[in-house]
């Protein structure tokens, strides 16, 4: 068994001549040229038309990455988690590639000598884990998915002990985002939490080795090239993991693009030098695609917002029943590269839309600021939460009751792109059937549900102290996987 690492999430697996590769991000950027591969991807095309299989593990753009799919994967089968939403198999089959198999929540999945299961996790979304067994070794990949509690005691009873183990370890989401004016050293998130949570994830699984994955990236655009100084690198995880005390019982490998480990020969690590001088390698990064990020410019200058597209924002955001809308005034602002903007304040309680309004937006009411063309594809095609990812946007508001109205607008607009809104009898059938193979999920919210609440904790330290009721594990020998049955893909 040998896996490599092409990129920030993207994996290739071999067993003998058959090669399946995961979550393929390879070219350019993604998230309107937000994110980009750092270190920059590491793969050999032609073997890309080797591959016997695809698997996508969610449907964030940094793991389903259209470019990509259309260049080097056309006619592959594809497996996807069979998940309540239809969003990333039907956004499959309109790009024609190949055949598309969803995989049911535990089921294993045989490709030639390799078997693939997937474990569903997430409230809504569903992000996928991916468990990978070949010639006695087994790998678990983690990527975005939360795993904890009994849900990951389930897996590595049944799969482990695990030869590698890899999770993310930085933020995915627009918590940096957040401001309020009233209480600007307000926290909304802790960068931190991330190289926390991956080593109390790596406690719980106790694998031989742990893998940094998924984090892998930058940020080049310049709405957000600051916030490169938020991402949590492999080599700051590297030192936080050197400093625990106790050590932990686990071997932290950094598998940058172009690192491989077999079972037979071990390791060859790719070397550290892009972060040597961090500044710098993203400085000579940015110059290099500034042609790229010129005509991006040029074209985020003549987007359009149309009167439709506002009404249109109107309609997502009063889907939902009216007592589950937040009360009050909240401005949405579109951006342009010029410094031009437009405004339109939603009441989505009341139903209604103000383009002339004079509220001021941020100290007057809340205000969800987006450049022009991150909103308009956002309500034209459902993505709100892909436009949070993005980090391009911000989130502003004078005091707590403010941002709280805010964020609760915000999350019922990316309710649609779950596929949650508007409510639908299917959605929450398959979602009910799903969550019978999921129950052990299931006690993982309430338990979530409680922290929050009762004990008043942001959700980042919720995630802390699930992870950490899991305890510390005896390191059991690698070597020996438990067998599993399943289906073939051919």
């Amino acid at each position: 068994m040998e896996v490599s690492i092409l990129s920030h999430a993207c994996m290739l697996v071999r067993s003998g001549d058959t090669r399946v590769i995961v979550d393929p991000w390879l070219l350019g950027s993604c998230y309107w040229r937000s994110w980009w591969n750092f270190p920059r991807a590491q793969f050999d095309a032609d073997e890309m038309a080797k591959v016997d299989a695809v698997v996508i593990s969610h449907v964030h753009w940094d793991h389903w990455h259209g470019p990509t799919l259309k260049r080097f994967f056309r006619g592959k089968p594809i497996i996807v988690p069979d998940e309540p939403g239809m969003r990333s198999r039907r956004d499959l089959a309109a790009l024609r590639l190949g055949p598309v198999q969803a995989a049911r929540h535990g089921e294993t999945i045989h490709v030639g000598p390799i078997a693939l299961t997937l474990y569903q996790f997430g409230l809504f979304l569903n992000d996928a884990a991916l468990v990978i067994e070949a010639d006695g070794h087994a790998v678990l990949n983690a990527n975005d998915a939360k795993l904890a509690g009994g849900v990951l005691k389930r897996i590595v009873a049944r799969h482990g002990p695990f030869d590698l183990a890899m999770r993310s370890h930085s933020s995915a989401n627009p918590r940096s985002r957040f401001r309020t004016l009233d209480d600007p050293d307000a926290k909304f998130d802790d960068r931190d939490h991330y190289f926390r949570s991956f080593a109390l994830f790596m406690d719980a699984v106790q694998p031989r080795h742990a893998v940094p994955f998924a984090s892998n990236h930058c940020h080049l655009h310049g709405d957000v090239f600051d916030l490169n100084s938020y991402i949590s690198n492999p080599v700051e995880l590297a030192a936080h993991v050197a400093a625990a005390s106790p050590r932990h019982r686990w071997d932290l490998k950094l598998m940058l693009p172009g690192s491989t480990w077999s079972s037979s020969h071990g390791f060859a690590l790719a070397p550290t030098t892009p972060f040597d001088d961090l500044a710098t390698s993203l400085a000579d990064y940015r110059a290099a695609i500034q042609p790229t990020l010129a005509r991006t410019r040029d074209a985020e200058q003549a987007v359009v917002i149309s009167d439709r597209a506002w009404d249109r924002l109107l309609g997502l955001a009063t889907a939902a029943p009216a007592w589950a809308r937040p009360k009050g005034p909240v401005c949405i602002e579109a951006t342009w590269p010029d410094g031009r903007s437009e405004r339109a304040v939603i009441d989505a309680r009341a139903g209604t839309i103000d383009r002339a309004s004079t509220l001021e937006p941020g100290r007057g009411v809340p205000v969800m600021r987006f450049p022009a063309v991150v909103l308009r594809d956002a309500i034209a095609r459902n993505m709100f939460h892909h436009a949070g990812i993005s980090k391009r946007c911000a989130f502003i508001a004078a005091d707590a009751a403010a941002m709280k109205r805010l964020q609760k607008l915000f999350r019922l607009l990316e309710l649609h792109e779950h596929e949650v809104l508007p409510l639908r009898s299917a959605y929450l059938a398959r979602m009910l059937r799903g969550y019978v193979g999921r129950w052990r999920e299931v006690a993982v919210y309430f338990r979530a549900a409680w922290l929050a609440k009762a004990r008043r904790l942001p959700m980042y330290l919720v995630e802390e102290r699930i992870l950490a009721s899991g305890g510390q594990r005896s390191p059991l020998p690698a070597g020996t996987v438990q067998p599993t049955s399943g289906t073939t893909v051919t």
